[in-house]
């Protein structure tokens, strides 16, 4: 008998066909799934029924008299139902992040701002969104309130809301606050600024003054803080001035003057031991060491465990 020079070539081919066909089958049938994903998102959701008018004009009711927690039951309600009704995904998500905002601890806080980042995301996969420009908004908000990594996204978003023509009062606030947690000063000075043409609050002051300080700008930082301590009455706020102003100082060698936003301190507050031990350090610049173990003794008085004056004493 003869054989084929290679006689497994016959049984090899009869075996592989079915196989060439399952997987032509299956190629075909990603396809077309993929095809019905893509449909579903593009026309798909179109067939599924909106929230009524009715229902709508509840949940606005309900938005003016800022009630929340009623908000986020009904919307929660009608989106098990309907997970894609943007009008109650973007009421949702105003709703959590108004409540989100206003907790005490930081567990329920980061709940509420995780819920209202998914509705307004799930929102933005749908063309015609109601109040788009002021969902962005709230999303560039949300994003930064979660924490300083998800700046870049507060960013996004947050420019996405002022080309679609809405600026909040605080967009260019936030803008600049996001800006410094990514270290990009020169923009997060840019919109400071933008944000000081309508608002020149003592807060506003005091941002302005620590962003000239990153970008090295001294003269621009003193201005800045002078504004912020004359313009504040917040005891807090008119601290953190006077001590960068007088660290600025201290680094410009301006001791007398460094010494006075020090001292100036202490007159609100006799135990603030940093004040104290700022103040040892200028003495020792000043070369009266007396004086300046003198101020890193009290430090110690008020806190012990203090690095700062437990160093200069003790090494």
């Amino acid at each position: 008998m003869i054989f084929p020079q290679n006689r497994f070539n016959f049984a090899h081919g009869r075996q592989r066909r079915p196989i060439k066909i399952k997987k032509l089958l299956l190629f075909i049938g990603i396809i077309l799934f993929g095809a019905g994903g893509i449909w579903f998102f593009t026309e798909g959701i179109k067939l599924v029924p909106a929230s009524s008018a009715a229902e709508q004009k509840s949940v606005l009711a309900l938005w003016n008299s800022r009630n929340y927690a009623e908000i986020i039951r009904m919307t929660d309600s009608s989106l098990k139902r309907n997970p894609m009704d943007v009008y109650h995904l973007v009421f949702n998500g105003f709703a959590h992040f108004y409540t989100g905002v206003n907790q005490t601890t930081a567990e329920e806080k980061l709940s509420h701002i995780d819920a209202s980042i998914i509705s307004l995301r799930r929102a933005r996969l749908q063309n015609k969104r109601p109040l788009s420009g002021e969902a962005d908004y709230i999303l560039g908000k949300a994003y930064y309130h979660k924490g300083m990594h998800y700046s870049d996204l507060s960013v996004k978003y947050m420019l996405s809301s002022i080309e679609q023509k809405y600026i909040g009062q605080d967009s260019y606030e936030y803008l600049g606050l996001a800006y410094t947690n990514i270290g990009e000063f020169e923009e997060s000075l840019k919109y400071f600024l933008k944000a000081g043409e309508t608002n020149s609050s003592d807060l506003l002051f005091l941002t302005l003054a620590q962003t000239y300080y990153q970008l090295g700008d001294r003269v621009s930082a003193e201005e800045y803080l002078m504004r912020a301590i004359n313009k504040s009455q917040d005891s807090v706020l008119t601290r953190k001035a006077r001590f960068l102003l007088g660290d600025i100082y201290f680094q410009s060698r301006e001791y007398i003057k460094s010494e006075e936003q020090f001292l100036k301190v202490l007159e609100a507050n006799q135990q603030n031991p940093d004040a104290h031990f700022h103040l040892g350090e200028i003495y020792l610049a000043l070369g009266d060491r007396v004086k300046a173990r003198a101020s890193w003794r009290r430090t110690l008085r008020i806190d012990p465990n203090h690095f700062g004056a437990l160093r200069r004493l003790y090494n």
